[in-house]
């Protein structure tokens, strides 16, 4: 069965040739620093957010002594990057199944669906997701650099630090002056900002363009169907957490209002044996694994602490 995604945040994509131990942990630690800025910056919690903050207060992952604090920044974490990962996802079926045209790396353009989606949702907690986003690629970064895995040049994915950097370049590009923070915290040069301008215009224009004829208009909406399959042992804590916030439901409301898909598909969070997601078009399924979310929790605990520790 051909895999039309990977997502493999397990994979190493950063050349240590390129970038100096302490210069690749730099991101990490401005956007740590930016973060808290956004968060007290929000208007109104969208309800996806009230979902992951009330679920966090009984999120018990395995290995995870926390403060209710570390409990929900840990949760929020964990929500945001499968967010991402989903709409990511999405981009791929969009590709696949309404025939789009590509120019370029379909995973750049998948990254780029799923930032512009959710920088048009426009809630404080939407960017939120987009700067956990960027710091989980980081930090994958730096826990690949630390364990001595060579990147590979070749791969179909960009660096995981190139892919945070262009996350958060496309959210300067969306709106300079309201992150204006973030770019300053992380030094983007005046013309690199102008220069995001029109990466973002260019992606949204893009999507905009390439998604008009699929708009839904009158149509009904296309029926997409979500199933968390069972999990055991340290998995089912993923699992539960996961219905509570209905993470699924929330990206199946999304894509379902606005796009007129050619017929009903399927979303499943499951175990798989492996961290990764597959959008499986014979069978009309995109597949996210439970494993995912465990290597974001373990990515979590094991190098946030250490990205603190960046900044003093």
């Amino acid at each position: 069965m051909k895999r039309f995604a990977r997502w493999a945040p397990t994979a190493a994509r950063c050349r240590a040739a390129r970038t100096s131990g302490p210069t690749c942990g730099l991101l990490l630690g401005l956007l740590a620093i930016a973060l808290p800025g956004f968060a007290q910056s929000t208007a109104e919690p969208d309800p996806f957010q009230t979902r992951v903050v009330e679920a966090a207060r009984s999120f018990d992952p395995p290995r995870s002594k926390i403060s209710g604090e570390q409990r929900r920044e840990l949760a929020t974490f964990v929500a945001a990057n499968l967010l991402f990962a989903l709409l990511h996802e999405m981009g791929h079926v969009a590709i696949s199944d309404l025939g789009l045209p590509v120019l370029g790396r379909e995973e750049d353009a998948a990254d780029s669906f799923a930032v512009v989606m959710l920088l048009k949702r426009a809630t404080g907690f939407s960017h939120r997701v987009l700067v956990e986003a960027a710091q989980g690629w980081s930090l994958t970064d730096l826990r690949d650099r630390k364990l001595g895995k060579p990147a590979s040049s070749s791969d179909e994915h960009a660096l995981d630090r190139q892919r945070a950097q262009q996350i958060v370049c496309l959210m300067v590009g969306f709106d300079a002056e309201k992150f204006k923070t973030l770019a300053d915290a992380l030094k983007f040069p005046e013309e690199r900002r102008e220069t995001c301008q029109v990466d973002y215009s260019n992606a949204s224009w893009s999507w905009d363009r390439v998604l008009k004829p699929h708009r839904r208009w009158v149509r009904p909406k296309t029926r997409i169907d979500v199933i968390y399959g069972e999990a055991n042992g340290e998995q089912a804590a993923f699992a539960k957490f996961f219905r509570s916030v209905r993470l699924l439901e929330t990206v199946a409301e999304q894509v379902a209002d606005p796009l007129a898909w050619r017929a009903p598909l399927t979303m499943e969070m499951t175990a798989c044996g492996e961290s990764n997601a597959h959008w499986h078009l014979k069978e009309r399924r995109l597949q996210m694994c439970y494993e995912m979310a465990a290597e974001f929790a373990q990515l979590y605990r094991d190098y946030g602490e250490e990205r603190k520790i960046r900044l003093r």
